[in-house]
């Protein structure tokens, strides 16, 4: 069963379940996901990448809908001093009372002060782990650092004792 939440994605964790061709997770994971325009555009700047294809592949299929509204960082702090797919995302987020899907430490902390809920790539695979969507996470997260995704010791650790592996 899905959660009943919908979440506002940026680009890391949309990127990063594509690299893992699992984007689909997602759509089975949550209610609804909404990319803001900015974020997909920020996906799609070297279109010929596997991860790329399959983030197009996924917003044609219907598994997220893009928001074309310009929520820009409204509502942010001037001091969060954020990339634009970051704040288009906790922008959106923060004015549809929805948890944001973001890996950016720094976007996290800021999503964080909001009051946002924030989950993350791994906290996406450790959920569809523990439903059974994905049979072990471990070569999955072991795929992602290879790719060249930053995933400390220790929240590599963390998802592996969450799910018993």
């Amino acid at each position: 069963p899905r959660l009943a939440e919908i979440v506002v994605a940026d680009a890391g964790p949309l990127i990063a379940l594509g690299r893992l061709r699992r984007i689909e997770l997602l759509a089975q994971i949550f209610a609804k996901v909404i990319v803001p325009h900015t974020v997909f555009e920020e996906t799609q700047v070297h279109p010929d990448l596997p991860d790329a294809r399959a983030i197009f592949a996924a917003r044609q299929s219907g598994e997220f809908i893009v928001d074309n509204s310009s929520a820009g960082s409204a509502g942010l702090p001037p001091e969060a001093e954020l990339g634009d797919g970051e704040a288009a995302a906790i922008s959106l987020a923060a004015a549809l009372g929805h948890g944001v899907l973001i890996d950016d430490k720094h976007g996290r902390a800021v999503a964080a002060t909001l009051n946002l809920k924030v989950i993350g790539t791994v906290g996406v695979l450790v959920l569809a782990r523990r439903r059974g969507m994905i049979p072990v996470l471990k070569p999955l997260l072991e795929d992602l650092v290879a790719s060249g995704y930053h995933l400390s010791e220790a929240l590599v650790q963390e998802a592996l004792r969450q799910v018993g592996e």
